[in-house]
C-alpha cells in the first residue's frame, strides 16, 4: 500500500514539472518568440514593397542651385563638386555635371583671372599656328577667345590666350567623354559629354592610356587648314595614337552600289575588313566635338576606362 502511494506521489511530481515546463515554454513562445516572429514578417513584407528611396544629394543639388541663381556661382559650383564627391550615385549627379560644365565654359572665356587668360602681342613672322604651338593653345581656341573673322594677323595686334592643359577620359560602360583640366599635378572635372556611341577597335583591351595624335579635318574627303574658308563647316577628328581609334561625329550611312543587272547576286569583298566591319571611333555629336577640339591639343591625354 505504501509502496503504491509512492509510485502515485512520484508520477504527480513528474506530471507536475512536465505541465510546468509545458506552460514556461508557452509563455516564452507567446511573449517572447511569437512578437519576435511576427516583427521579423512584417520587416520582410515592407521589404518586398517597392518603396521610394530617398536620393541623401537631392537637397545638397538644390541648395547648390540657390546659390547660383543667387548669383553666387563659385560657392554653388563648389558645392556641386562636393555632391558629386559625397554622393556619386545621386540621381542629380548629370545635371550636377552639366552645371559644373556650363559654368567651367563661361568661366575659360570671360576676363576672369582664374581662366589662366593673359594677352599676347603679335610679332614679326608669327602665325596663328605658330602662336598655339609656342603658348600651348588651339587654333580653335584662339580664334573663338578673339572672335577672329580670318587669319590674317599683323605685328603688333593684340591676342587673349588661355593655355590650355586637358586630358580626356573615355569611359566605355556608360560612354561618357570626360574633359579633365591638368593644373600642376592636378587634375579636375571641366565637362562630360555623351557620346552616341562607341566602337573599340578589334583587340583593344581597357583601361589603356595613349595621346591625342594630331588633329584634322575635312571637306568632301578633302583635308582642309584652319585657313580654309570651309574650315568652319568642315568635319573634325580627334584621333588617337592608337589604330582605330578616334573622336569623330558618327559616320554617314555607306551608299550600297546598285549592280547594273539585280538578277545578279554580289557578295561584299572579304578582302576589305570595311565592307562588312563597322567603323570604329567614339561618335559624339558635332557641337561637342567641336568644343572639344578646340580645347584638347595634339599630344593631349586619352584614357580609355571601364
Amino acid at each position: 500500500m505504501a509502496r503504491t502511494q509512492l509510485k502515485l506521489l512520484l508520477f504527480l511530481i513528474v506530471l507536475g514539472i512536465t505541465l510546468g515546463c509545458m506552460a514556461a515554454a508557452y509563455y516564452i513562445y507567446e511573449k517572447v518568440l511569437r512578437p519576435e516572429r511576427l516583427i521579423q514578417q512584417e520587416m520582410a513584407a515592407i521589404k518586398k514593397v517597392d518603396m521610394p528611396r530617398i536620393d541623401p544629394g537631392a537637397k545638397r543639388f538644390e541648395a547648390a542651385v540657390a546659390m547660383i541663381k543667387e548669383g553666387r556661382v563659385p560657392e554653388g559650383r563648389d558645392a556641386l563638386y562636393k555632391l558629386l564627391k559625397q554622393f556619386p550615385d545621386s540621381a542629380t549627379c548629370v545635371e550636377a555635371k552639366r552645371i559644373i560644365g556650363e559654368i567651367n565654359l563661361d568661366e575659360l572665356f570671360s576676363n576672369d583671372p582664374k581662366s589662366g587668360r593673359k594677352d599676347y602681342i603679335v610679332q614679326p613672322g608669327d602665325s596663328l599656328a605658330l602662336i598655339a604651338g609656342r603658348q600651348n593653345t588651339t587654333i580653335d581656341m584662339i580664334v573663338k577667345l578673339n572672335g577672329l573673322m580670318g587669319t590674317v594677323l599683323q605685328p603688333g595686334d593684340h591676342l587673349a590666350l588661355v593655355p590650355l592643359e586637358f586630358s580626356v577620359d573615355v569611359d566605355v560602360s556608360n560612354k561618357t567623354v570626360t574633359l579633365f583640366r591638368n593644373l600642376g599635378d592636378k587634375r579636375y572635372f571641366f565637362k562630360e559629354y555623351q557620346a552616341r556611341d562607341l566602337r573599340l577597335p578589334p583587340g583593344m583591351k581597357v583601361p589603356v592610356e595613349m595621346e591625342v595624335k594630331g588633329k584634322s579635318a575635312s571637306v568632301d574627303g578633302r583635308p582642309v587648314l584652319s585657313t580654309d574658308p570651309k574650315y568652319v563647316e568642315a568635319e573634325k577628328w580627334l584621333p588617337g595614337s592608337r589604330p582605330g581609334v578616334v573622336l569623330r561625329t558618327p559616320p554617314a550611312p555607306r551608299a550600297v552600289p546598285v549592280p547594273e543587272n539585280p538578277a545578279v547576286a554580289t557578295e561584299p569583298n572579304l578582302a576589305d575588313p570595311s565592307a562588312f566591319a563597322p567603323e570604329s571611333g567614339v561618335f559624339l555629336e558635332r557641337a561637342d566635338l567641336e568644343e572639344l577640339f578646340a580645347l584638347v591639343r595634339n599630344g593631349s591625354k586619352l584614357h580609355f576606362i571601364r
